[in-house]
């Protein structure tokens, strides 16, 4: 069994019996983490040297739509609503290997960045061959993926051989048929749910019964108030459910994913770009014991990876918790029981911990400790220097991407020295490019071609 000791690092463990620990070793034996300690045994071990290093667990994204990869940059200068006119049309024109691509390319992204596992809401499957497309981008990065399958199955200029909702049943059963969907598997599928209304929760009853007899957890696009409460209404709502977004969810929705020890994934660049959302369900959920989870959600506006998620969370959050305050009157904003909503701890449990949780994966990942699997990022402080007071606030406010040195997901080096390994950058980005060419082609539009929308009566610029 394959050994690697990494020596003498800033351990920031995101669990409570390990704690924050410096000049710790911490030693994984095949893909589980089996020491953690000081001065631990070299013998028959790959030593990485992390001096001048923090330790943390990989970061976890609850949410992000893989297959848009390919159009990176997209709809940078999109407002309101121009992400759906802009981005959803060009989804038709998909082939199984512009899928593989645009996944692909999206899932080394994100390693690079320090993620180590990914929910890939997936609603780019338009056929079986598209599902194992998908699949086999997530075994070839080598993250820990979950396929999130979508049945809503929407092609706005097509009709797939895929048919939405139960039509899908099959195929979902034969994905399955495929995967043991162990906690510590590498690949893992879940099932992303149609969307909830009162005209549509017969079909979303049948949807959520589906998917826990295969023991798929689920997900969904939760942009209306009330979709928790029709769920918990019929008696199906767990912590088996993850809603994204939920912008517009109300105090009774909150309570009810709070008592049902439920998770929210929110992804603070695209929810806060274009305008259009409410944030204020982090604060009110937070409050009523809603675990918050991060995603990065559209490739199309900014880079993958969690660290500007984490930086914009905690700003956003302060700035939302000072407008409350002087809305009230406290000028100048003094600090007490409840305010401000969150600290840097906060919102790095965000990224690991509950991401991994929000997951299933609660057990297995975004935890440093004896036992969990070898999910580890060393990132860099030597250029700079590291930050003073608690380590998460460095991680927060004083890191990025670029000090992502090592990556390891399932006791195996994905990144090593600032360096991706196994990976062949130039061939990679020259497929996605490729397949934004072939999907444009078809779809006739062209690289940087935002289509602006307004009201009344002004015209496209």
């Amino acid at each position: 069994m394959s050994k690697t000791l990494f020596a003498n690092a800033f351990v920031v463990s995101c669990n409570a019996g390990v704690g924050d620990v410096a000049n710790t070793d911490v030693l994984v034996e095949g893909d589980v983490i089996k020491k953690v300690g000081a001065k631990l045994d070299r013998t028959g071990a790959e030593v990485i040297d992390a001096t001048g290093m923090i330790l943390m667990p990989g970061m976890v994204d609850t949410h992000s739509h893989l297959w848009e990869t390919p159009f990176k940059g997209r709809v940078a200068e999109g407002w309101g609503m121009e992400y759906f006119t802009n981005v959803h049309p060009l989804v038709s024109y998909f082939t199984p290997e512009d899928a593989y691509a645009g996944i692909y390319a999206g899932l080394v992204e994100s390693l690079s960045c320090g993620v180590t596992t990914m929910f890939d809401f997936n609603t780019c499957i338009h056929t079986p061959e598209h599902a194992d497309a998908a699949l086999q981008a997530i075994r070839d990065a080598g993250i820990r993926g979950v396929l999130g399958y979508d049945l809503r199955g929407k092609s706005p200029n097509s009709k797939p051989p895929l048919a939405p909702g139960a039509a899908r049943f099959p195929d979902i059963e034969r994905v399955r048929g495929t995967l043991s969907n162990e906690p510590t598997d590498l690949v893992r599928l879940a099932v992303c749910l149609s969307d909830v209304s009162p005209d549509t929760i017969d079909a979303a009853v049948r949807e959520i019964e589906f998917s826990r007899s295969l023991g798929c957890r689920m997900s969904w696009h939760c942009n209306k108030a009330g979709e928790i409460e029709a769920i918990a209404d019929r008696g199906l709502f767990g912590e088996d459910i993850l809603p994204a977004h939920g912008n517009y969810t109300t105090d009774r929705d909150l309570v009810l994913l709070g008592k049902a020890g439920g998770f929210l994934s929110t992804q603070p660049e695209a929810e806060t770009y274009a305008g259009r959302r409410s944030m204020s369900m982090v604060a009110r959920g937070h409050r009523v014991g809603v675990r918050v989870a991060l995603g990065v959600d559209v490739p199309v506006i900014m880079n993958l990876g969690l660290l500007p998620q984490m930086r914009l969370m905690h700003f956003l959050q302060r700035y939302m918790d000072g407008a409350v305050e002087r809305h009230e009157g406290q000028v100048p904003v003094v600090r007490r029981p409840g305010v401000p909503t969150l600290d840097a701890r906060n919102i790095l449990d965000f990224a690991t911990v509950n991401g991994a949780a929000a997951l299933g994966l609660g057990e297995v990942a975004g935890q440093i400790a004896p036992g969990f699997q070898a999910d580890i990022v060393l990132m860099d402080t030597r250029s700079f220097g590291m930050a003073e007071g608690d380590p998460a606030g460095h991680i927060v406010l004083n890191s990025s991407s670029g000090d992502i040195d090592t990556v390891m997901v399932g006791g195996k080096l994905r990144k090593r020295g600032g360096k991706m390994i196994g990976v062949d950058l130039e061939k990679m980005v020259a497929n996605r490019l490729a397949a934004r060419d072939r999907v444009y082609k078809k779809a006739g539009e062209v690289p940087g071609g935002l289509h602006k929308t307004y009201w009344g009566w002004h015209k496209e610029a």
